[in-house]
Parts: structure tokens; C-alpha cells; sequence
């Protein structure tokens, strides 16, 4: 059974881990969080994301052979966050879909924007207003984010 907003972040660094985690739940997401690979799959096959937010390279594995294993359990857009350029790390972001990359540090517009886009397209089949929480946007346009599936790369 999948729960509404339910996104699972990923992220090895605690202090950025909690900040996110602060982040998720001022805006009204339902969400999971955990330092690595090994622990994502664990929570994922409890309860399917609909969203993740991942760190490029964690512990034990890297972004997107876990993007990989978790569209195995579901349907699942991701968002990936990584202190590496994107055009570093394109080749092996390429094998797989995401949402969005995001460049740290990066501006939690910029990570909200994602997470809207990312919840709207994973629920298309429902209206926009269930799959997203109440939350007014403030502050600057998003600026620090790569959109859309990596085969239109060349315009990024």
C-alpha cells in the first residue's frame, strides 16, 4: 500500500540529513530517512517511495545502481543530490531516469521545485492536490538544478 507524499531521503551526512528531514516535515511530506543503500532497500520494500532523494555516492553503494534496485520494489522518481559537477558523474546518471539533479549546496527552493515536479509526475494518475502538501514557495527561483531525463543532457 503506498502512503501519500511518501518520500524517502538517503543522505549520509547527518547534519544535512537532519536539516532535510526538518525541511520534509514543515512542508507536510510523509517521509523516511536513513544513511545508506543497505537501509533504503530495507525501508523501501516496508513501504514503496514515490519519491527519493539520494546522495550520489554513499557508504555502499552509488546513486544509481540503488535507483536502480529500488525501481525493482516501485515506480520510484528520484532526485540526486551530489557535491560532484553533473557533467562528472553524467555517464553513470545516464543508465538510469531522475527527476532532477541537485549541485550541493543547493537552495531548498531548488529541492522544493523538484519534489513538486517529482510528486506531480508520480501521480499522475491521481490529481496533483493528493500527491502534494499545502506549501507556498518564498525565495529566489530555482537555480542550482539540472531538470528532465539526462537524454536531453547536451541542453543542460
Amino acid at each position: 500500500m503506498r502512503v501519500k507524499n511518501l518520500v524517502l531521503l538517503v543522505e549520509d551526512d547527518a547534519s544535512l540529513r537532519r536539516s532535510l528531514e526538518k525541511f520534509l516535515n514543515q512542508a507536510g511530506y510523509t517521509f523516511d530517512s536513513c544513511s545508506t543503500a543497505t537501509q533504503a532497500l530495507a525501508l523501501a520494500r516496508k513501504v514503496p517511495p514515490q519519491v527519493v532523494i539520494l546522495e550520489y555516492h554513499l557508504p555502499d553503494a552509488n546513486g544509481p545502481s540503488l535507483i536502480e534496485k529500488l525501481m525493482f520494489i516501485a515506480p520510484t522518481a528520484a532526485i540526486v543530490l551530489s557535491e560532484y559537477d553533473f557533467q562528472a558523474i553524467a555517464d553513470d546518471l545516464d543508465r538510469v531516469k531522475i527527476e532532477m539533479f541537485l549541485k550541493k549546496p543547493f537552495d531548498i527552493v531548488d529541492l522544493e521545485v523538484a519534489l513538486r515536479s517529482a510528486c506531480a509526475k508520480v501521480g499522475s494518475n491521481s490529481t496533483q492536490s493528493e500527491c502534494l502538501p499545502e506549501v507556498k514557495l518564498e525565495g529566489a527561483p530555482a537555480s542550482n538544478c539540472l531538470q528532465g531525463t539526462l537524454r536531453n543532457r547536451s541542453r543542460l
